[in-house]
């Protein structure tokens, strides 16, 4: 099992909440951080790795976005 924090940030991309979570990978904790949020833009880190970016309700990331995926 490996330590994830899933982060949900607002339109403005401020940090509103974080939550400690526990997965086997890096697609369990994604499933997880959608599960919990549709109306935020949601990070999921392990340590200082970003795992994904998730735009609220699932709108398509901007390719010049170099935050995103």
């Amino acid at each position: 099992m490996q330590h994830y924090e899933i982060r949900f940030l607002d339109r403005l991309e401020v940090l509103v909440v974080v939550r400690a979570y526990v997965a086997g990978n890096d697609l369990e904790a994604l499933d997880e951080a959608e599960r919990l949020c549709k109306t935020h833009i949601i990070e999921v880190w392990q340590g200082d790795r970003r795992v994904a970016r998730v735009n609220k309700l699932n709108a398509p990331l901007m390719t010049e976005a170099q935050r995103s995926l």
